[in-house]
């Protein structure tokens, strides 16, 4: 009878332990999802060649690079990835506008070939667009 008393004491103990733990052995637990907390950053400014809007899932930045040899011309750009991004290019007195999209990383780049007859300053201005949100950076560079 003893061994019977502690059978059954011990099986309302193991049931109330069940109940405070919110699970009992009917009912799977079941797990919900939580949420990260977006970054915030910490000094509030920019970086420079780099202008950010705020997003409600991540923030919306640019920033672009340039490399100018003799026989060629490359700008650099990161931002979102899948961003719209807008470059406008003005060199030799004439301009250019294109719209591409940023790859899987945030990243693009625009290659073209300078006019070997005309040297100077370039200027490259780039717009990303991402839901709903933009950003722009500019820089000048030199194209001998």
């Amino acid at each position: 009878m003893k061994n019977r008393a502690f059978f059954i004491l011990m099986s309302i103990i193991a049931i109330l332990v069940l109940a405070a733990c919110g699970s009992s052995p009917a009912q799977p637990a079941i797990s919900t999802p939580t949420t990260k907390p977006t970054p915030n950053p910490a000094s509030g400014q920019p970086t420079p060649g780099s202008v950010s809007t705020p997003s409600s899932t991540q923030q919306l930045s640019v920033s672009i690079s340039s490399i100018s040899t003799q026989d060629s011309s490359s700008i650099n750009v990161h931002t979102l990835p899948g961003a719209a991004i807008t470059i406008e290019l003005a060199y030799c007195g004439h301009s250019s506008k294109e719209t591409k999209y940023a790859d899987s990383a945030g990243d693009y780049t625009l290659n073209w070939k300078p006019d070997t007859k005309c040297g100077g300053m370039a200027t490259a201005t780039v717009t990303a667009s991402s839901n709903g949100q933009s950003a722009t950076s500019s820089t000048s560079f030199s194209v001998s």
